[in-house]
């Protein structure tokens, strides 16, 4: 009787099991058969993997080569045929990605200032001091395109690291981030569609000027990639991360915002609040600290990481008045350390500053004041390693930036000339030597003049007086190569590409305008 029931029970349960067609074998190991995997439908991926396969198999490793065949189910037809073309390929790739590396290190190691400074001490004839000429073509740069108004005076321009956007940002609190590549293949497209109207090509009989009129507004709604406003006053500074999709902006009202321009809802990272205007802002090249100048007389130093302000020890504790928020975690009220240090108060600023910088490498940090001094100090003890009183004739100074090589430094002051500084050849007494100066001497009234490097530092572009023209001075001779004009508009910021001849300005015609590289008749 128990073996009827033990039947019984056992037959129960055979008959509770549903039954599949593709069944288990004895180890418990799922045989069903395997559907095609999704990769197969891009052609891309089939591709990889049947190069894969006949490499593995020309290798010899025949079991793996099965095993990548059944997990991707990819048939690969004749397997001796071009069994070797995924090592040659790595191998081509492998070589283009050193080339580039190389390229790029040639690139910061020579395209530097120094080679136009050492080459200008040697015999330079009278006919190589005026503007590259090549036959009968000299290179000029043009106005290639001009967006349509913003609402407000641009007053700060910014390209990021990889020369892809532009952000720009206006005395309305507005921030705009512009998509340079698609701004040019855009105004390419309309040219074309220009000429070809003008030569009567498209079928059109008439010459109409309606796209004509209405291609500005359409590239400028297409070109823009992020736009924002948080800001109340007017945008002072603007800066993009070195190796994140993050843009700095800092405003006269003394606002601070840290944001996220990767998806479109710009998320605030971070927000801090000075009681004084700020002025300018820059990342550390390390992207973990953020220098930012104020009205005060000393430079703030922001950890990233820790979201602590430093200043001066010089500061008394009543000045100690900056306050940050974190939007995020809801924390306020962060005291401020004592980071940096001055030795007395002859090495430090008597007015408000104008620009901070910092070098490539990081080991420096420059600042400018309006009581016309220039101060270089150690990134890592915050010492002054070099000062500069009256750099600009005691004027104030009103822009600081570094060479590539961090040896240089090029300023600009309100006698609407940009001197360069020889970190290297310093003096006793904590100064640095001028080693030349681009621009005829006048009297500026604008606190928006600026100077700044070419791609390859063998120009420099800076301001005239009115802020009408930028005009761009060749460092090998100083002499004028060619300048960017707008007749009846100031020019109140612009920004240089870093790999390319590209120059964007914007002034108090609230309109951005980008200039490209052109060849003229001499």
């Amino acid at each position: 009787m128990s073996g009827e029931a033990e039947g019984k029970n056992g037959a129960s349960e055979e008959t509770a099991t549903p039954h599949h067609t593709n069944t288990v074998d004895h180890s418990n190991a799922v045989t069903r058969k395997r559907p095609r995997a999704a990769c197969l439908r891009q052609n891309f991926s089939r591709q990889l993997y049947q190069m894969m396969i006949r490499q593995l198999h020309h290798d010899g490793y025949l079991g793996a080569a099965a095993a990548v065949a059944d997990a991707t189910g990819v048939v690969v037809p004749r397997l001796e045929k071009d069994s070797q073309r995924l090592s040659k390929l790595v191998s081509m790739g492998l070589a283009h990605e050193a080339s580039n590396v190389t390229e790029m290190e040639n690139f910061m190691t020579y395209e530097v200032v120094e080679r136009y400074l050492g080459a200008s001490k040697l015999y330079v004839p009278l006919h190589l001091t005026e503007s590259s000429t090549v036959g009968q073509m000299a290179y000029r740069m043009r106005e290639r395109f001009t967006t349509s108004s913003l609402g407000g005076v641009v007053r700060r321009v910014n390209i990021s690291p990889d020369g892809s956007l532009a952000a720009c940002g206006g005395n309305n609190g507005l921030c705009v981030v512009f998509s340079l590549k698609t701004m040019e293949d855009l105004m390419a497209l309309e040219e074309v569609r220009q000429e070809n109207q003008f030569r009567g090509l498209d079928g059109s009989g008439g010459s109409g000027n309606v796209g004509v009129r209405n291609a500005s507004n359409k590239i400028t709604e297409l070109a823009e990639a992020r736009r924002f406003h948080e800001h109340t006053q007017s945008v002072e500074a603007m800066h993009f991360h070195p190796s994140r999709p993050l843009l700095l902006t800092g405003g006269r009202e003394g606002d601070l915002y840290l944001r996220d321009y990767s998806q479109p809802n710009n998320k605030v990272l971070h927000k801090l609040h000075d009681t004084f205007p700020i002025r300018s802002a820059v990342f550390h090249p390390s992207g973990e600290y953020i220098l930012y100048a104020t009205d005060h007389t000393a430079p703030r130093l922001l950890n990233l990481r820790t979201w602590k302000l430093m200043t001066p020890n010089t500061v008394s504790g009543n000045e100690n008045n900056a306050a940050a928020t974190n939007i995020i975690t809801g924390r306020s009220g962060m005291s401020n350390r004592g980071g940096f240090y001055r030795r007395g108060t002859d090495d430090s600023h008597t007015a408000a500053l104008c620009d901070v910088d910092f070098s490539l490498d990081g080991r420096l940090l420059a600042s400018c004041s309006l009581d016309g001094s220039l101060i270089v100090y150690d990134g890592v003890s915050s010492r002054p390693v070099a000062k500069v009183n009256n750099a600009h004739s005691s004027v104030p100074v009103t822009s600081v930036k570094f060479s590539r090589t961090g040896n240089f430094i090029l300023s600009a002051g309100m006698d609407s000339v940009a001197r360069l500084w020889d970190l290297r050849r310093s003096d006793g007494g904590c100064g640095t030597a001028e080693v030349m100066s681009f621009g005829e001497p006048g009297k500026c009234n604008h606190r928006s003049i600026h100077a700044a490097f070419s791609c390859n530092e063998s120009h420099v572009l800076l301001q005239d007086t009115s802020l009408f023209a930028i005009h761009s001075y060749c460092v090998y001779s100083s002499d004028k190569s060619y300048s960017l004009v707008v007749p009846n508009h100031m020019q109140r910021g612009f920004a240089v590409a870093p790999f390319c001849n590209v120059v964007v300005s914007g002034g108090d015609d609230c309109r951005v305008r980008l200039w490209t590289p052109t060849w003229a008749a001499a």
